[in-house]
């Protein structure tokens, strides 16, 4: 049990495209659908519908552009996670994988945690 209060921090260095926000927003829907499985398989129709992109090597780059933007480490100063407490831990939104008709992505559960219990600036 963390003794120390947690505050509240200011995580993002800056705020995420409007693209990007209904990007992560659609996989933290698909990862609550999925019973809070972190290991997700989205099939690229899905994002391509989602942005109301068409289906060209060029909106695969921007999903790919669209992912590192939502993969921006973030730093927190005393994070506490499963019991265990880090002066400074950075920590990214997901990886993944793009294969050639879905994107394998692994939500961070430690993520999760600091938008839940750390971030002023949370967008979930």
């Amino acid at each position: 049990m963390n003794i120390n209060p947690i505050i509240k921090q200011n995580l993002l260095s800056e705020p995420l495209s409007s693209d990007a926000l209904k990007l992560v927003r659609g996989i933290y829907n698909t990862y609550v659908s999925n019973d809070e499985e972190a290991a997700l398989d989205i099939k690229i129709s899905n994002f391509l519908k989602l942005l109301n992109l068409n289906d060209s090597k060029e909106s695969i780059g921007y999903i790919q552009d669209l992912l590192e933007e939502i993969n921006e480490p973030i730093g927190i100063r005393d994070f506490e996670f499963r019991g265990n407490t880090t002066q400074l831990k950075f920590v990214q939104f997901c990886s993944y994988k793009i294969g050639a008709e879905s994107i394998n992505i692994e939500v961070s559960e430690e993520y999760l945690h600091a938008q839940s219990e750390y971030m002023l600036d949370s967008f979930l």
